[in-house]
């Protein structure tokens, strides 16, 4: 029954063409899906009224007959070809043109064909199968079939034109059958068009919306996080067994504050904030959150990895570094600057989404407690990390044992100050830049 089961599975998937259409976006999969289907149709009904022909067409027209039906489907099969290689466009163009082309040789071999309509169908197919990015080609396309179309009904109905196996049975005059049949084709094209037109100009809005949202949720939460909430709506929190989370914290913010006005304060925290997230992306870290003046981040979240803590201190130090050039800016200006202290502590957290409204990543666990307590026990201008950390990265960044610090409701904790990188591990002249040696060591971790 399985085996039944899976040969079912992967002929479904055959015909939802989902290999050919992996990686796209629905807007981008429909006209690959309807030139997969035309061709898949175009292959079949040639193929299944050949018998047809045999029996009931006269037979000084079965050669005509083979002889187009093999020059349909070679083409056809080429073009599926390209499809599976991914040339769409291509692909559809050359479907178009081997359909018009079967269309306009049962058109020439019988003066009263119905094939003649099949212009009319395969002038809307252009537009269907044909990405918008080539919106002459798709018009071209669908204009070509309605003046073949026009031009079979004049030459057989007005002018009584013979085709190749007999002239038709029947003609009219040109007043009476041209200007409708004209007015039909306009309207047509202007009606198809027009639809497409607003279908494409739709979907763009859909997909620009659609990014914007997407964006929007990535700002927020990790992008395997918010990929896990859209497939299942929830997210199971995960264990860490070994990361770094770091606090910052402004001295004196709220003295300072009370010199600015509220707009005035807002911009000078998103101007630190928001070089503080560019720092987060260029050192693989995770922002957290921030509360009130205090920035939160961590490394080795989601996804684990073995640099948390050089990444964090690395980080820590640019923000530092940052943050001193703001504060040297703003003394020779006479202004009031803000000093950062930065606390770090590694260990085991878990990490995930509670809550169904207004939900955020967020960390729990002794881990950040400690962090937090390292952030308060610091001084401005340095940045302090625990015992723990420093075992971690003291084989990259020289730093100065402060002792066992009293901590809040923690006892004693061993903390470091760290004054920068190793002298053999930093460029000739530049205390934060890492050297070769530095990228040797730390893809060893």
């Amino acid at each position: 029954m399985k085996k039944v089961n899976d040969i079912y599975d992967a002929i479904l998937e055959w015909f939802q063409a989902k290999k050919i259409t992996s990686g796209l976006t629905q807007s981008e999969a429909r006209p690959v899906r309807t030139t997969f289907y035309t061709q898949l149709s175009m292959l079949a009904i040639p193929t299944l009224l050949v018998v047809s022909i045999y029996f009931n067409e006269p037979p000084e027209t079965h050669t005509f007959s083979f002889i187009h039906y093999f020059l349909l489907i070679i083409p056809l099969l080429f073009a599926f070809y390209l499809l599976r290689l991914r040339y769409y466009n291509l692909s559809a163009v050359i479907t178009l043109v081997a359909v018009n082309y079967h269309l306009l040789a049962l058109t020439m071999s019988q003066a009263d064909d119905p094939a003649p309509l099949g212009f009319l169908v395969t002038s809307i197919l252009s537009f269907l199968m044909i990405s918008k990015k080539f919106n002459t080609v798709r018009v071209v396309i669908s204009i070509l079939p309605l003046g073949l179309f026009l031009f079979s009904q004049y030459y057989y109905k007005v002018l009584g034109g013979d085709a190749i196996f007999g002239p038709p049975r029947w003609v009219v005059p040109a007043e009476y059958l041209m200007p409708p049949l004209v007015l039909l084709c306009v309207l047509f094209v202007l009606i198809i068009y027009q639809f497409v037109k607003a279908v494409d100009l739709a979907e763009a809005k859909l997909t620009e919306e659609h990014k914007k949202s997407e964006q929007l949720l990535l700002n927020i939460l990790p992008e395997e996080i918010a990929q896990e909430l859209k497939e299942k709506g929830v997210s199971e929190p995960r264990v860490h067994r070994s990361a770094t989370v770091c606090f910052t914290d402004f001295k004196g913010f709220t003295q300072i504050a009370e010199t600015l006005s509220p707009t005035e304060l807002v911009a000078e925290l998103d101007r630190c904030f928001s070089y503080f997230d560019s720092v987060m992306e260029r050192h693989n870290l995770e922002k957290l959150k921030t509360i009130g003046d205090s920035y939160m981040f961590a490394g080795s979240i989601p996804e684990s990895n073995r640099t948390h803590a050089v990444d964090c201190v690395m980080a820590a130090l640019e923000i530092q570094a940052f943050m001193n050039q703001m504060k040297e800016i703003k003394a020779n200006q006479g202004l009031p600057y803000w000093e950062l202290r930065l606390g770090i502590h590694s260990g085991d957290l878990i990490a995930g989404v509670i809550g169904e409204k207004k939900f955020a990543y967020d960390v729990w666990s002794d881990t950040v407690n400690t962090a937090s307590r390292c952030e308060s026990s610091g001084i401005p201008g340095r940045i302090n990390i625990s015992g723990t950390t420093y075992e971690l990265v003291k084989d990259f960044f020289e730093c100065e044992y402060r002792g066992a610090v009293p901590a809040k409701n923690k006892g004693e904790i061993e903390m470091y100050f760290v004054n920068g990188l190793l002298a053999d591990l930093r460029r000739a002249g530049e205390d934060r830049i890492p050297n070769e040696e530095f990228r040797r060591r730390y893809k060893q971790l």
